[in-house]
């Protein structure tokens, strides 16, 4: 049984799949390159958003009452079983290897992220500042093509060829007047955690491209000459910026580049289509993360407090119950285990014990098991109502079994049976 982290993080990558197929289908053919970013970074956005959406955790979702006081202070402490000694789980399981390979691999891409951040800091460092045309920039000591990071330009002179001078700063200068590394280093986080996903990296090569998009329609726009424009880039596209994390001026598949700058604009009653098919995009991850969490729901409905009591006989009427065989969910003084609620986690904690078998599979999740409380304290009719395998199940019924008796609840100054559900929760550490 999967963890709701894993399920979490599951859903989000998921959603950056649905996402950047509904990109690929109705967005790279337009010259909507300002809507494709906004539309790239929302992308983003929901698929690690949505997947909150739904999510309850019991301790909210119920209404304020005695038996609910005392079930939310139950769940917020969680009573959880250790996995220590023993009784750990077999080192090289399937789960712990994954886990271990995902990490891996984030730490892999953060250092290489980080040598990113060196690289551009070192030259930062060693290029002194100039002016070219009356731009400030950042002059290279070495041979290299011009590239932004932030509102930095680098420039080596010798790279750049007197009539280019004015395209390349052009082009540059659009990229740190829009931001465009903002989306740059988010993208580079996003392959930092979702290295393993393929469409991750797709998304992150979209965001470039379009950036390019908008920083060759910036040049277009301010004047030169399109065909001379783009001869420049054939000449510059040999030329290799020095770091990962930069606005690069040859950085995009030059030939889609040229291709959208003669590329006739697209009627702006296009953008209709992006507000027609983003929200059943939006709509179909929605459906994914609420039947993930359905039943999550459900056994969280049955965890809930009735307004009436409960018969424990179908056979018997509601209208006219017998207070000797009626079950009570909240009643004027609740049962009470020896000690309190601390008493009872700690009682639980003791005597649970995590079966091996359970462990080296990998197995763990929250057992909801209910009882009643009698009129003399004991606990009977004990019975999981959400369970997750046999063997937890088994035993979260047998430590309950072993439970001393409780100080029975009381109504009209009467002892009564009273139902109580309790989670008991198996996590592998």
């Amino acid at each position: 049984m999967m963890t709701p982290g894993q399920v979490y993080f599951l859903e989000a990558n998921l959603g950056i799949v649905l996402f950047y197929a509904f990109y690929r289908l109705l967005c790279v053919r337009d010259t909507f390159f300002v809507g494709r970013r906004v539309a790239l970074l929302s992308f983003v956005a929901a698929s690690f958003v949505l997947p909150f959406v739904g999510m309850e955790w019991s301790s909210f979702s119920m209404t304020e009452s005695p038996v609910t006081e005392y079930v939310t202070t139950f769940l917020m402490p969680e009573v959880t079983v250790g996995t220590r000694g023993p009784s750990a789980p077999h080192p090289l399981s399937a789960g712990f290897l994954l886990a271990m390979l995902y990490y891996a691999g984030v730490a892999v891409m953060a250092v290489r992220m980080g040598a990113r951040w060196v690289s551009v800091l070192r030259l930062l460092r060693v290029s002194p500042s100039g002016v070219m045309r009356g731009r400030r920039v950042r002059l290279l000591p070495d041979p290299s093509g011009p590239f932004s990071f932030f509102g930095w330009i680098f420039v080596h002179r010798g790279s750049v060829k007197p009539d280019e001078e004015a395209e390349v700063l052009a082009h540059e200068t659009a990229h740190v007047r829009q931001w465009h590394s903002v989306d740059v280093v988010l993208m580079e986080l996003l392959t930092v955690v979702c290295w393993w996903n393929p469409f991750a990296w797709l998304m992150k090569r979209e965001t470039r491209e379009n950036l390019e998009y908008l920083a060759d329609r910036s040049v277009i726009r301010s004047g030169f000459n399109p065909r001379g424009y783009q001869y420049h880039l054939v000449a510059l596209a040999c030329q290799n910026g020095k770091a990962g994390l930069i606005n690069s001026f040859n950085l995009s598949n030059l030939k889609k580049r040229i291709i959208m700058m003669n590329k006739r604009r697209t009627n702006r009653t296009g953008y209709l289509k992006y507000a027609l098919f983003a929200f059943p995009a939006f709509a179909l991850l929605m459906l994914g993360n609420m039947s993930c969490t359905s039943e999550k729901k459900q056994a969280d409905e049955s965890v809930k407090e009735q307004p009436v009591s409960v018969p424990d006989s179908v056979d018997q009427p509601v209208a006219v119950p017998l207070v000797e065989d009626t079950i009570y969910n909240v009643v004027e003084e609740m049962p009470q285990f020896p000690g309190g609620v601390s008493k009872l986690m700690e009682f639980i904690t003791k005597n649970l014990q995590y079966p091996k078998s359970a462990q080296e599979q990998g197995i763990q999740g929250r057992v909801i098991a209910q009882y009643v409380v009698e009129k003399d304290g004991s606990v009977s009719n004990i019975r999981v109502i959400r369970g997750v395998s046999e063997e937890l199940d088994a035993e979260a019924v047998r430590v309950l079994k072993l439970m001393p008796k409780w100080t029975p609840g009381k109504q009209n100054g009467k002892p009564v049976r009273c139902r109580y559900t309790i989670p008991v929760q198996f996590r592998i550490r």
